[in-house]
This record gives structure tokens, C-alpha cells and sequence, in this order.
């Protein structure tokens, strides 16, 4: 594990929901979403699991900081027990579309009601190590700050916010791990939370577009860095490579099994 460091560099920006809408919606995924058109090429997505996260922002008048509402999983949960992630699930068959599954998740882990903020729109999709699509939604809350967290036990243990834009200095927080000969995990510690994995990989890209500027660290394999003129095409790039390498390892284990016939 690599650990960086240098001397933070905050933003003095002025922001508001309506800055920040019109930061993001350049970058929302287009109809027919990305994973659609990919679907048509690489017959495994059409077959992944569905999934949607809400990213609720709020924008801090008095202290001028962007904050992220995150929750801490439940240790009820079957999966990614007691990680930190943004509010959401897998997609029900009766939600009527993907932003409907983030609502509904939200609300029904931290009591997050639609009322509370304005949706901006769909974010890219991203994808986890057992290729499940998520489809990060983005929400700018509404003043005064939700602080009324009705969390659900099976779900979340706990919600809190977090700095925005902390996600992209290499500060004393942050540590880099690699992973195999293809990937990268980030790793932040904030307070008493450590986030890590497809959260903070999310959080780095929402920063990078929300404050217009690269992660003062590489965020792929092999030193590869953020580039604002490039970015939505990286994202792309990566959510292929995520979905060729499970392939590529569940074509193996099929070949391992039918060797052992």
C-alpha cells in the first residue's frame, strides 16, 4: 500500500445547487444509456444484475463546502456488511426506472424522502467485482441540512456527511492499493469511516466533475490519471475493462471445471 501527501488545496468557489447542476449535466449518461449500447456487444451485461445508488448533496452556505450524504451498511446486510456506501440497492421489479430504485432505497434506509431534494439525473454507470450495473443518481438536497435519519436496522447502522471535495487531495488520509496487474483500490479514512471501494472510486469521479479538477493522485492502474477533457471515455474504458476481466476469470473457472470432468 502506497500512502501520499501534500498540503491541501481547498476550493474558494462559491457554490450553490444551481452551480452545481450545471457542473454535472454534461457529464449525465444519455438515452440510450452506455450500457445499453455495450450490452449489444458483450452478451454478460444483459444478464448482470441491476442496481442504483442515490448521491444526495448538500451545499453549505455557511461554511461554503459541498457535502455527501453516506451511510454505513448494516451488519444484518449479505453482502459488503459494515462498509461505508451511498444510499441504495438492487433494482425491484415493480420501480418504474432507475432513479425510482435510488428513491425508494433511500428512503427506505434513512427515511431520505424525494421531497427533500431536486434530482439532477443519472451519473455514468460503474460497476463492483461481481458485475453488478449501478447507476449513481445525483440530488441536491433542499435547506435546512436533512439531518432527520430514520435509519433502517437491517440496512444501515448509521448516515453522516462527508467533504466532498477531500476526495481529491493525496493527503495523510488517502492510501492507494493495487490490486492484480489491472486494478487499483482508494482508500480514505474520515473520522472514525473508512471508504473504500466502489464509493470512494465514485466520490473521487463526483469531485472531480463537481470542482473541475483532476485527483491530485492516479486513479487507474499504471499511474493513469484523470483527465477532465477525457473523462466520460475513461469511465467507459474502465467499465469495459471490469466487464472483459470477469469474463476473462469466469471462462477460466468454467474451463477448470469441465477439466476436472
Amino acid at each position: 500500500m502506497r500512502s501520499m501527501s501534500s498540503s491541501p488545496c481547498w476550493s474558494n468557489e462559491v457554490f450553490t445547487n444551481e452551480l452545481v447542476r450545471k457542473r454535472l449535466i454534461p457529464y449525465l449518461d444519455k438515452t440510450p444509456s452506455y450500457v445499453d449500447e455495450l450490452s449489444q456487444s458483450v452478451p454478460r451485461l444483459k444478464r448482470s444484475r441491476r442496481a442504483s445508488v442515490l448521491i444526495p448533496l448538500y451545499c453549505n452556505q455557511v461554511t461554503n463546502r459541498i457535502e455527501v450524504l453516506l451511510i454505513k451498511r448494516s451488519d444484518k446486510m449479505r453482502s459488503h456488511t459494515g462498509m461505508v456506501a451511498f444510499p441504495g440497492g438492487m433494482a425491484d421489479p415493480t420501480d418504474r426506472d432507475r432513479i425510482h430504485t435510488a428513491e425508494r432505497e433511500a428512503e427506505e434506509e434513512i427515511g431520505l424522502e424525494p421531497s427533500k431534494y431536486s434530482l439532477v439525473g443519472c451519473l455514468l454507470p460503474i460497476t463492483d467485482s461481481r458485475i453488478v450495473v449501478i447507476t449513481p443518481v445525483v440530488a441536491l438536497l433542499d435547506s435546512p441540512k436533512f439531518v432527520d435519519f430514520r435509519l433502517s436496522p437491517d440496512e444501515a447502522s448509521d448516515a453522516f456527511y462527508v467533504d466532498l471535495e477531500q476526495f481529491l487531495l493525496a493527503s495523510q488520509n488517502y492510501k492507494m492499493l493495487e490490486v492484480g496487474d489491472h486494478f487499483v483500490t482508494h482508500h480514505f479514512n474520515v473520522d472514525k469511516y473508512h471508504i473504500w471501494g466502489v464509493t470512494s472510486y465514485q466520490l473521487i469521479l463526483l469531485a472531480t466533475l463537481v470542482y473541475q479538477r483532476a485527483p491530485e493522485f492516479p486513479v487507474f492502474r499504471h499511474e493513469q490519471y484523470l483527465d477532465l477533457k477525457q473523462i466520460k471515455q475513461q469511465q467507459m474504458d474502465f467499465f469495459r475493462l471490469c466487464v472483459d476481466y470477469r469474463n476473462r476469470t469466469e471462462k477460466k473457472e468454467r474451463s477448470k471445471e469441465k477439466s476436472r470432468l
